[in-house]
């Protein structure tokens, strides 16, 4: 394990490093066209990676772990059902957009039921919390 944080280490160095580099380009070039479009192609790439890696060794964990792969799916499942619920109760009015122009029905359902699936969680997370803490209280 201590290899793996000294390969961190000097990929998060050179990381900075390039980034660094692109920073003062930019500063130097008053943020022209072509260096702020390297700087966000640079970026992308490493989110790509990151994102690639991470989902990779989640994956390998759940595989290696399966009453960790049963909890997830569980945990996928109530958040479905929670999206499902959202979704029910969502608007899927037309909406006017600053530009004039009307938002589709679909569309505009889709991010209702977003802002509904939002605040279902934060509700029972609320819940939990006034849970715990009369749990805390009682004890």
């Amino acid at each position: 394990m201590d290899n793996i944080t000294k390969y961190l280490k000097f990929i998060s160095l050179i990381i900075a490093v390039i980034g660094a580099y692109f920073f003062i380009k930019i500063l130097s070039n008053g943020g022209d066209d072509a260096t702020v479009g390297m700087f966000i192609g640079f970026t992308k790439w490493v989110l790509i990676i990151t994102v690639i890696i991470v989902l990779f060794y989640s994956i390998w964990n759940l595989i290696k772990h399966p009453k960790a792969l049963k909890k997830a799916i569980l945990t996928l499942v109530a958040l479905a059902v929670v999206f499902g619920i959202a979704y029910m109760i969502a608007d899927g009015g037309e909406v006017v957009t600053k530009a004039g122009t009307l938002a589709a029905g679909g569309k505009s359902k889709f991010i209702s039921a977003g802002i509904w699936f939002s605040i279902l969680l934060g509700a029972v997370a609320f819940i939990g919390f006034i849970f715990d803490t009369i749990k805390t209280l009682v004890k």
